[in-house]
């Protein structure tokens, strides 16, 4: 019998972050931690005979690579998933939501003197020979704040090293998501920036993990060999990681199904279907931390433009056949949501509702905004979610709303989503996430950054929104995150879900704890990868 690897973060204590002051863990246990990988896997071969072989190549399949290589700058979630291997974070996601030290050794939040201090692991050093110290981390945080991302990380008023191995991050007012934020990020060699600039890192990543970066041709491929030096003994089991970029869906499953790549990820229902049918068992999991949804995102601030009138908007809500979309959009296999939390979250708002599917509603509400007879409008779009475009445009005709669809590259379409007046629709795709907190003030607040520019921000959807930020308690945050859902949809229309469906993942037989969907999109384990004998 095959059995997958304990989790590597097991033996860690949850982190408080809701409380008062305190510490996630003592230096004893966080010891401990990186050290379960390998005796885990070792006691687990001895259990169910399962022999590990050292070596092997893994490929995977992306059908786009990443934007940038260099995350101060990223607004994308698959650039961190591209560049993991090699860029470890300070933190990892666990199932509940919480966030341990991984790169780090300890967290401590002090939430009376708002300081967030990080206690780094002594002797870890970055791929180029340079230490992975407090200037290092202290530099990582300050490049987002200075590429205007500090709403990413909770808007800190100042970074310090305090000593070789102690950072403190100091804000100016309270947040209970510290730990998400900040122990999300991953750590790049500041020594590498400074030697090559920053083009340079755009397309290289120089960090601490189990993977070194060999080679990146945009369009095509980003490789990774292994790290021999790396911190957790015996890790990486594999020689190398390759993303292998295929644009075109079918040749993907091809690729797949003849052996030319080892792992392929998918959200499209057909493939999922043909792949289970040749045999492929799904390897991820249905969990609120790797559902994605497919949303509407409206020019909503722009009052002179037809989705500015919140009847327009509520119209085009209700000449959606939300179930039906669903289905046809996940191969059968998703479901229509009207929010981003999913129903296994503490964060679902049950009281959200649907808008009707009612095409005589939906025109009267176009007559009452101006528009009778309809308009012209634009869906933007890139390649991935063209089928969501395109049964929008499918719905919108029916009330005479007339849509061209334009599909743009991904570097373009978040370059746009950043101007002032985008006139059109835009389809995107979110993560979905047990606290979303941080996800929602990341892209659909005036923190953001990507929809700043087109979103029409309302008071109380701000208060409700931040305030779940600031919340002292859990039940504090569920009041208010579940109240900003509703207002989003019910009271704004600002943006609507699609459909949601969970991450599959399939991989080649014998390649085993891929992890790529065990917790969260970037939170993978590539260091644990491994063929059997």
């Amino acid at each position: 019998m095959k059995k997958k690897m304990a989790m590597l973060l097991a033996a860690v204590m949850a982190v408080t972050v809701l409380g008062g002051c305190g510490t996630s863990q003592t230096k004893q246990e966080s010891a401990q931690t990186q050290k379960e990988s390998e005796q885990t896997k070792s006691e687990s071969a001895g259990e169910d005979d399962v022999e590990i072989a050292y070596g092997g190549d893994v490929k995977i399949s992306t059908i786009e690579g990443p934007v940038t290589l260099y995350l101060p700058q990223s607004s994308t979630t698959g650039d961190r998933w591209f560049a993991s291997p090699a860029a470890e974070s300070l933190g990892r996601l666990t199932e509940d939501g919480t966030t341990q030290p991984w790169l780090a050794e300890e967290f401590i939040t002090d939430p009376d003197a708002l300081t967030f201090t990080i206690k780094l692991r002594d002797g870890v050093e970055f791929h180029d020979g340079s230490p992975c110290n407090a200037d290092a981390v202290a530099w990582n945080i300050e490049q987002y704040i200075a590429n205007g991302k500090g709403s990413e990380i909770g808007n800190p008023t100042s970074v310090t090293a305090d000593d070789n191995l102690t950072v403190t991050v100091h804000f100016d007012e309270w947040a209970n998501n510290w730990d998400e934020v900040i122990g999300g990020l991953h750590i790049i060699s500041k020594e590498a920036y400074e030697k090559n600039g920053e083009e340079w890192c755009k397309i290289h990543v120089v960090g601490t993990g189990p993977f070194v970066f060999d080679s990146y041709v945009a369009g095509s491929s980003l490789k990774y060999v292994k790290n021999e030096n790396y911190r957790i003994e015996g890790q990486p089991y594999v020689d190398s990681v390759e993303f292998v970029v295929i644009p075109d869906t079918n040749t993907q499953v091809s690729a797949f199904l003849n052996g030319e790549v080892d792992v392929l990820n998918t959200i499209d229902g057909t493939v999922i279907q043909t792949v289970q049918a040749s045999g492929f068992e799904n390897m991820g999991r249905e969990s609120a931390n790797m559902a994605n949804l497919k949303y509407v995102l409206f020019n909503s601030k722009d009052t002179t433009y037809p989705t500015g009138n919140l009847k327009v908007r509520q119209a085009i809500m209700h000449c959606i056949d939300w179930d039906n979309v669903a289905k046809a959009l996940s191969g059968g296999l998703g479901e229509a949501s009207n929010q981003f939390a999913t129903k296994d979250s503490w964060a679902y708002n049950p009281e959200v509702k649907f808008y009707e599917y009612d095409l005589d509603l939906a025109k009267s509400l176009l007559a009452e905004a101006g528009y009778p007879d309809g308009f012209e409008t634009t869906i933007y779009t890139i390649s991935r979610d063209n089928d969501t475009a395109v049964a929008l445009q499918a719905a919108l005709s029916q009330i005479g709303i007339q849509a061209e669809v334009e599909t743009l590259d991904n570097s373009v379409m978040a370059a746009m989503q950043k101007e002032d007046n985008m006139q059109g629709i835009i389809i995107g795709k979110g993560a979905g996430q047990m606290d979303f907190t941080n996800n929602y003030i990341r892209l659909y607040s005036s923190e953001g950054i990507k929809n700043q520019g087109i979103m029409l921000f309302p008071e109380d959807y701000e208060e409700a929104l931040f305030g779940a930020r600031a919340a002292k308690t859990l039940d504090e945050k569920k009041t208010l995150l579940q109240k900003a859902s509703k207002l989003m949809v019910e009271d704004y229309a600002l943006l609507f879900p699609m459909s949601v469906l969970y991450n599959y993942s399939f991989s080649q037989k014998g390649l085993q704890d891929v992890g790529m969907y065990e917790m969260s999109l970037t939170q993978w384990t590539p260091e644990a990868m491994y063929w059997e004998q």
